[in-house]
């Protein structure tokens, strides 16, 4: 077994609470003092805008907005270095065992190396999956693939929660400009019927294949939709329906133990933990979505982040940055939520897989040696693409009482040549800006005085601004640019979890919760008064 407490094993206290090393008492100190204003820091510094922005390949990090002097960055920086989370990240790509708690390497960041031999035999599996990911996906897009009664098949829904469906499905409504013209890919992440039922809904079971997808292959949510989906494709091809599923496990005997035929069942690395899973075999219906191609442009544009984030010094390292920008706000600062604004319909579902990416790792208690970490760790995520939070929650950002860092994404491009797509995305962009802009500077009693506004309403339409934002631009939303965002949150949140010492990779909460939902339905559990009025509810 590895040594649970100290994964990084030369005895270095990386392990521990942050408070152990000399600049974070440092930084404490800076955050109980007053916060510079940032209009202020802005008319001092005219090159403060370009002097805190800092590029990752092809995505373009405005850091300007976030509280930060040149005193705090130093100390961070020290931070950084003195949390050895370089090191980290390069364990990561390593594909080293980083995961103490389950004595597991993370190897995500090797199967996005599609140009060098494997490392290690799990990641060579890996790649000969990728092989027979390209297969179906070549046949399907081709109209090549058939089914049980002879019809081609032009479906795939995948059956998957949390890690299996999140990641997935954000990439293919993102590149769904991309999206062969013939082909539908639908997700079922619950077990509720009637999410399974929208998901099939005008489909034809003779032409649909539908994908269990679990790393266990025990996931009583998958398992019980792909009962239910097992009936519905019976409905079209009789005993045949089983032929109809395809299998994406790191438990492939259960699969083949369920009826699932070997040559449809496509492994998944037991390393590969599900949040970080969406350049596996999980991302089967993003290949056969936007082609193998343009799949392996989407690996590309990630491993490109991932490089930089294990090898860029920490000052230059825009993860990194990112990471300690973090610390500092909700560490430090006090600042316990974020509010993530895409500006651009395409990433609407980016929020809730950064809300499983981020809470589910950083949502930790303990460090990696048993102790208590001594600080808060995860951060709330939540928010809405752009335009509708303006008109729903960025009132409270503007005047309410919390302050809350924002992340405003912005796509700087549009998908197609349509002028009113470019028209639109000019006002998008418009909007991002003038939202960072009112959020730092806001408008002071004088500025409304100036303008003429009565005095019974200067206090009503005062705005205070120094609120924080970070902004984060892509030039145009690409399989590779799209792996480049995905990438640089992923190496944000290990790169966070390194600095607080706390584990990224397991989920022990989810285990219990999952645990104990079972134990309630065998009966092995005595059941709580909320169960039991809920049976007397539907029995009634």
């Amino acid at each position: 077994m590895a040594d649970v407490n100290h994964p990084l094993d030369d005895g270095l206290p990386t392990g521990g609470p942050a408070s152990a090393v000399s600049s974070w008492a440092e930084l404490e100190g800076l955050a109980a003092g007053p916060l510079p204003s940032l209009r202020n820091l802005f008319e001092d510094d005219a090159t403060r805008g370009a002097r805190l922005s800092i590029e990752c390949a092809d995505l373009w990090i405005d850091l300007s907005r976030q509280h930060l002097t040149d005193e705090v960055l130093g100390h961070l920086h020290d931070l950084a270095r003195q949390r050895r989370v370089l090191d980290t990240l390069t364990r990561v790509l390593n594909g080293d065992i980083v995961n103490g708690s389950e004595d597991r390497a993370a190897i995500h960041g090797a199967l996005r190396i599609r140009d060098r031999k494997p490392s290690r035999p799990d990641v060579e599996a890996a790649f000969a999956t990728f092989d027979q990911m390209v297969e179906l996906a070549t046949a399907m897009r081709a109209g090549a693939a058939m089914g049980a009664t002879g019809h081609r098949i032009t479906a795939l829904v995948q059956l998957g929660i949390g890690g299996s469906h999140l990641g997935p499905a954000l990439a293919v409504d993102a590149l769904r400009h991309l999206a062969h013209p013939v082909l539908v890919i639908r997700f079922s992440p619950g077990v509720d019927a009637d999410d399974l039922d929208e998901a099939l809904l005008g489909l034809d079971p003779t032409s649909t294949l539908v994908v269990a997808c679990s790393k266990s292959f025990t996931t009583i949510e998958t398992l019980t939709a792909l009962d239910g989906a097992l009936a519905w494709l019976a409905t079209g091809v009789g005993d045949r329906a089983i032929d109809h599923v395809l299998a994406v496990t790191a438990a492939p005997d259960r699969a083949r133990d369920y009826g699932i035929r070997e040559d449809q069942t496509f492994e998944i690395p037991i390393a590969v933990g599900g949040r970080f899973s969406v350049g596996s075999a999980v991302g089967l219906p993003v290949m056969v979505a936007i082609g193998p191609e343009a799949f392996d442009q989407f690996l590309t544009g990630m491993h490109a982040v991932d490089s930089l984030s294990a090898t860029l010094p920490v000052e230059e390292n825009p993860a990194v940055l990112l990471a300690l920008v973090d610390v500092w706000n909700h560490c430090h600062l006090g600042r316990g939520s974020v509010a993530v604004v895409p500006y651009t319909h395409r990433l609407r579902l980016f929020i809730a897989w950064l809300q499983q990416l981020s809470m589910e790792s950083l949502g930790k208690r303990v460090c990696h040696d048993g102790t208590d970490p001594e600080t808060a760790t995860g951060a709330v995520i939540w928010g809405a693409t752009g335009t509708d939070a303006q008109h729903t929650f960025f009132q409270f950002l503007h005047q309410g009482t919390d302050v809350v860092p924002v992340d405003l994404i912005g796509v700087a491009r549009p998908a197609t040549d349509d002028p009113r797509a470019r028209a639109t995305s000019n006002l998008l962009i418009t909007n991002l800006a003038g939202q960072a802009d009112a959020l730092a500077f806001g408008r002071t009693a004088e500025e409304l005085r100036a303008d003429g506004v009565p005095e019974v309403l200067v206090a009503h339409r005062t705005i205070p601004g120094n609120r924080p934002s970070t902004g984060i631009l892509l030039g145009e939303l690409t399989p590779s640019t799209l792996g480049q965002l995905m990438a640089i949150h992923e190496n944000r949140t290990v790169a966070t979890a390194a600095l607080l010492g706390i584990n990224p990779f397991d989920q022990w909460g989810v285990e219990l919760g999952k645990q104990m939902a079972g134990d309630l339905a065998d009966g092995s559990a005595p059941k709580s008064e909320l169960l039991r009025r809920a049976q007397s509810l539907r029995e009634n």
